[in-house]
């Protein structure tokens, strides 16, 4: 094997270090890999490398079910500008099937592992061609980074329901919500800080909060967890369906479906972080649930008859319960972000009459219908874009000030989280301030728009502190491979 040039070199050689999070070695991650294996850090050409994971349909036909898996190894100690090039993406393995892998991916991982475990402890002979001597050569997979669904898939643990979040674990503050059929996840005044105003505000949410944030289990604890659980792979014969035990009725809550095979490498448990949450994917769906919700977009609104009527069986939000009226007519008191026509209207126009420079986002205007007042078919940049430029214009125009405010919170937020460079300081403050707007969405939006993707934002500051700016740990440049992949396929709608 041959390791060309000095690049693998230039995280340790070139490497600007003034005390910021500019590359993925600056990382805490990082940093704690490097002083629990002393041997492997040594030498600065050993490889750092992160796993990314999604699924696709080949075949761009929602009506035949297909899934292609390609599983990629992307290595971290090249120079920022390299980390994220397609030609530098190692595709380790394409899983194909006519569905998810689900739990079986294990299965399909056992190669990949299995040589990850050689490279860590025994490594491979290598020519270093930048300085002419052979060396060996070693590897580590330090974290995984896939979408939420893909949770379930990749690190064994529960992608919805109430243990739909790995931070927060089996003490995540969910409310299963009966006439909307769905989880919802609040509770976001606990990660204040203890003498914070808003916990003891009792006026805006009836109770004064006590409860502190959970503080996610480490490695060793997850594997204690998951260590007697026997997996069996495959499907139930007879039912058809994952071989998956349910969960007894006062049984505690365990959110690891089975001992995930990434602990077959001797690191894996003293990782200090093991999974990445996809910003790209959190943005995107933020957006969505904010854009269809002030837009009242039927069925995709998060503000319906269903929503309502749970609020009166939490008999919460009395203010926003619906009221009976004469011949069998229900009335729905209009909540603080409720807009007229004229309003959604003007909303809209903002977004229609966007302009921007060639090359910096697609022609959204063609996504705007005016007259129906709705936004669809938005790709994930789409909503990247509107998010952090758009938004904050146009709920100034139509919201009172106590709607568009938090609103414009949520998208500095995550133009902050795009930062390219890191300071501790500015994440933690950021960290505050995300469990504060969180809170204060929280009086302003009914309990149906807190799915789990609105809730996985307060997690985001935290990670980025102990891994790296955001462009090194997202989706994009695996959407785009991805998408470079779906036109090597031909069929009768792509030759």
């Amino acid at each position: 094997m041959a390791c060309g040039r000095a690049h693998t070199r230039w995280h340790a050689e070139e490497r600007t270090q003034d005390g910021l999070i500019r590359h993925p070695k600056d990382s805490l991650l990082w940093k704690d890999f490097d002083e629990k294996n002393k041997d492997f850090a040594k030498d600065n050409r050993n490889l750092k490398l992160v796993v990314r994971a999604d699924g696709f349909n080949p075949f761009r036909s929602m009506n035949l079910s297909y899934s292609i898996w390609p599983v990629l190894l992307i290595p971290y100690n090249f120079p920022p500008w390299m980390i994220m090039k397609q030609s530098n993406f190692i595709l380790s393995l394409l899983i194909p099937g006519r569905n998810s892998p689900g739990s079986d991916i294990d299965v399909y991982l056992e190669p990949l592992v299995d040589d990850m475990v050689d490279m860590f402890l025994d490594g491979v002979r290598t020519y270093d061609a930048s300085t002419g001597e052979y060396f060996q050569f070693h590897a580590a997979i330090i974290c995984t980074i896939t979408d939420k669904p893909g949770l379930g898939s990749l690190v064994a643990c529960a992608s919805s329901g109430e243990g739909a979040c790995p931070e927060c674990h089996s003490q995540l503050c969910s409310l299963r919500l009966k006439n909307g059929s769905k989880t919802c996840y609040m509770g976001h005044r606990r990660f204040l800080h203890a003498d914070h105003p808003l916990r003891y505000d009792t006026r805006t949410f009836g109770d004064i909060e006590r409860g502190t944030a959970a503080v996610p289990l480490s490695g060793r604890q997850i594997l204690e967890l998951t260590e007697n659980m026997q997996t069996k792979f495959g499907k139930d014969p007879i039912t058809k369906k994952p071989r998956t035990k349910k969960r007894k009725k006062g049984d505690p809550l365990i959110i690891w479906k089975r001992k995930s095979i990434w602990f077959k490498l001797p690191y894996w448990k003293d990782l200090k972080m093991h999974h990445n949450f996809d910003v790209m994917h959190i943005e995107k769906n933020v957006c969505e649930n904010i854009v269809n919700t002030l837009l009242a977009v039927n069925g995709k609104t998060k503000d319906n008859i269903n929503s309502r009527y749970d609020l009166q069986a939490l008999s919460i939000r009395k203010d926003l319960q619906p009221i009976d009226l004469d011949d069998d007519e229900v009335f729905f008191p209009p909540a603080p972000y409720t807009m007229e026509s004229d309003q959604q209207r003007t909303f809209c126009k903002v977004f229609k009459n966007a302009m921007f420079h060639n090359g910096y986002a697609s022609d959204i205007r063609r996504n705007v219908h005016f007259k129906e007042k709705k936004i669809t078919g938005l790709k994930s940049h789409d909503n990247h874009v509107l998010l952090q430029d758009l938004l904050p214009l146009a709920v100034r125009r139509t919201l009172p000030e106590r709607v568009s405010a938090v609103l414009i919170r949520v998208s500095r937020f995550f133009k902050r989280m795009y930062s390219q460079v890191i300071r501790i300081s500015d994440m933690q403050r950021l960290q505050d301030e995300i469990a504060e707007t969180l809170s204060l969405l929280e009086a302003i939006f009914l309990p149906s728009f807190f799915d789990i993707m609105v809730h996985l934002m307060v997690h985001l500051p935290a990670q980025a502190m102990i891994a790296s700016p955001v462009h090194f740990r997202s989706m994009w440049a695996v959407e785009r491979y991805i998408g470079k992949l779906k036109g090597h396929v031909h069929t009768r709608s792509h030759v």
